[in-house]
């Protein structure tokens, strides 16, 4: 959760997932109860399946950044100051943010960083 709390909190991310799921929620809204709210029958509209509408491609569109943002891809900007961790050789790296993530040294094309730990971000909402 160290890991994932800064980078669900990036301002960029958030916005992007909020008109997301404005744009998809009300498409899939349309496609379920269009009859309903097209007829303002807002009575019979189902109000928790009109709020899920909008949570769930929300939902998905953050997991899917952060899954994305949190594999460190050698060539890519770095989304935080962490240190990386090799999967080959155990070799440890301390990457600043925005700095390109490299190959490890001793392992070359063979590198597969995995996060070990974000440093300095705090999430602020």
């Amino acid at each position: 959760m160290k890991i994932i709390w800064p980078i669900a909190c990036d301002k960029a991310l958030l916005i992007r997932a909020i008109k997301i799921a404005i744009v998809v929620g009300f498409v899939l809204n349309i496609i379920n109860q269009g009859e309903l709210i097209f007829a303002f029958e807002f009575d019979k509209i189902n109000f928790f399946k009109f709020g899920l509408t909008f949570i769930v491609p929300f939902c998905v569109s953050m997991y899917t950044a952060i899954s994305m943002k949190i594999k460190f891809h050698i060539g890519d900007k770095a989304v935080a100051n962490a240190t990386l961790k090799c999967k080959t050789c155990k070799e440890e790296l301390d990457i600043k943010e925005n700095e390109i993530i490299p190959f490890c040294k001793n392992c070359n094309e063979k590198t597969l960083w995995k996060i070990k730990k974000i440093k300095g971000k705090e999430c602020q909402l």
